[in-house]
């Protein structure tokens, strides 16, 4: 699998919060980075989101994922909660037939296109923050999904609890963030004692 770039908390908060606030577009992208990084949902399962699948009495988000088509249930966050809510109230396209949360800004209103995977969004959101990447670590909501994972990780969270959040089939799947944890790679390091390399005979 491809390394991702993982970014430390205080520079997701400045992608998530790059988009322009005086702009409906702007805040409807912010909504969706947020999403992203709190909860490390795939971008296809952000355009996919679905107005019915917000329970803001319960306070959470169930969903059929688009890559495993397992159910996934995940708290709705305050911020996260908040920036959706404006979006919904304020800056969603008025009379808009199509019950998918994140529109398109302009007309037709409809669910925004999955063939880029919301990239341009989160590309714009590097470029604006000024946050520097690597051509091959990536630019896109991966970023936000392996730095929530490898947060998690540092955090001690279990992996079969990081693997059931970010809506994983298995375990198995989760066990490339240990990669970004550098602290725990070490220490799965062995060292020589009881297996010493026999000298050379003379």
């Amino acid at each position: 699998m491809r390394h991702v770039s993982v970014l430390p908390v205080e520079k997701v908060e400045l992608l998530t919060n790059s988009p322009d606030p005086g702009k409906a577009v702007g805040r409807r992208d912010r909504a969706m980075l947020l999403l992203g990084a709190r909860t490390g949902l795939r971008p296809v399962d952000i355009i996919a989101l679905r107005l019915q699948d917000i329970d803001w009495r319960q306070g959470q988000i169930t969903l059929v994922q688009h890559k495993t088509d397992v159910v996934l249930t995940l708290p709705l966050l305050a911020d996260v909660g908040e920036a959706i809510a404006g979006y919904l109230l304020h800056d969603r396209p008025a009379g808009a037939h199509d019950d998918h949360v994140f529109l398109r800004a302009k007309a037709p209103h409809v669910a925004l296109v999955p063939s880029n995977g919301l990239y341009d969004v989160s590309a714009r959101a590097f470029t604006r923050s000024g946050i520097s990447s690597q051509p091959d670590q990536g630019r896109g909501f991966r970023v936000l999904r392996s730095s929530l994972a490898t947060r998690m990780l540092e955090d001690g969270t279990a992996l079969p609890v990081i693997s059931g959040a970010l809506g994983h089939r298995g375990i198995s799947s989760a066990k490339h963030y240990l990669s970004a944890d550098e602290e725990r790679m070490r220490g799965c390091c062995l060292d020589f004692t009881g297996i010493e390399p026999r000298r050379a005979m003379p």
